[in-house]
């Protein structure tokens, strides 16, 4: 087979219409890859400024929490600090030594008050006799079982003085002033209004008669008796020993004074007078009481005041005094 001769194709030209085609073709496409670079790149952008910005958050956050964390650390130890420090101590209260004391109404008769302090006015009990003496009648029978009893202890027993008028005091009293001064006489006499014997509610009990009366009688037999057994029957001595200065009164172990069986049983055991047991329920006396309905009074102030008087003392008012006062 012959061979063939290969025939060389001859290479086209472009014509100036297609070269220009084909470079609107090239820019156009070039065009629309860097569009889609730019897009890619904002695209890109974006995403990493949002992750900043999420990142950012993130790390506020954690940085407020660590915040708030330190905060409630310092504030838990502030409270832990408090709670350490050592609480001042409470004070105690002293307990009250009479807070056993009777319930009583401290303005009924049995504790009406005559002082120096406190007078009754011309205030006038009932009374009935018993023996050689008047008494307030609602004693009566707590007094003649005192003596009595005492007698069947083996003593001799001699009621030497009892109530006494408002009259019959003033009429002491004056008698005493024309020997005295009116404020020397007054420590040897009770003034009208101011002697327990106006009451009706005491006695002067001796074992014998005494024209005058004495601290010595505390040693008489009857004296013992009736002082360790007087509370028994709703008695107290009216005027201890080393109470003067409260009662205004010297010291007479002859004198005892009714205020019944619970008050007298209190004041005895505690050593007593009566001005300081109506002085414990001073809240509880609001005002004067009707001293002629009752026997009543207002002693809210007998206690407090008491205590100026320096001629209880009295050299020449201890023979003379304790009958009359």
């Amino acid at each position: 087979m012959a061979t063939q001769k290969r025939r060389k194709k001859k290479k086209k030209n472009l014509t100036g219409g297609e070269l220009l085609a084909f470079r609107v073709l090239m820019t156009a496409c070039a065009v629309l890859l860097c569009v889609s670079t730019v897009r890619n790149l904002t695209a890109g952008g974006a995403k990493k400024a949002a992750g900043s910005v999420s990142e950012e958050t993130e790390l506020s956050g954690n940085v407020m929490t660590g915040a708030d964390a330190a905060s409630a650390q310092l504030e838990a130890g502030d409270a832990s600090s408090a709670s350490a420090v050592t609480p001042e101590p409470t004070a105690t209260p002293t307990p009250d030594p009479y807070a056993d004391k009777p319930d009583i109404d401290i303005n009924s008769w049995e504790y009406v008050l005559a002082n120096p302090w406190n007078s009754i006015e011309d205030y006038c009990p009932d009374v009935v006799p018993i023996e050689d003496i008047e008494v307030d009648y609602r004693i009566y029978d707590a007094m003649e079982a005192f003596v009595s009893d005492c007698r069947d202890a083996g003593n001799t027993v001699y009621l030497s003085s009892g109530y006494r008028s408002y009259d019959l005091q003033k009429y002491l009293f004056e008698k005493k002033c024309e020997e005295y001064d009116e404020e020397t006489a007054a420590t040897i006499v009770a003034r009208p209004g101011t002697s327990e014997h106006q009451t009706g509610l005491a006695a002067d009990i001796t074992e014998e008669y005494y024209e005058y009366k004495s601290a010595i009688l505390e040693d008489t037999a009857m004296y013992q008796w009736m002082e360790a057994h007087c509370q028994d029957y709703g008695f107290i001595v009216r005027f201890p020993d080393g109470k003067e200065d409260i009662t205004g009164i010297i010291y007479e172990p002859w004198h005892f004074r009714y205020v019944g069986v619970e008050a007298a049983t209190y004041i005895m055991e505690h050593n007593l007078t009566l001005e300081e047991f109506v002085a414990l329920y001073k809240d509880d006396v609001a005002g004067a009481t009707d001293t002629n309905d009752a026997g009543e009074t207002d002693s809210s102030d007998s206690a407090d005041e008491a205590g100026s008087s320096d001629s209880a003392n009295d050299a020449d008012a201890v023979q003379d005094s304790v009958s009359e006062s």
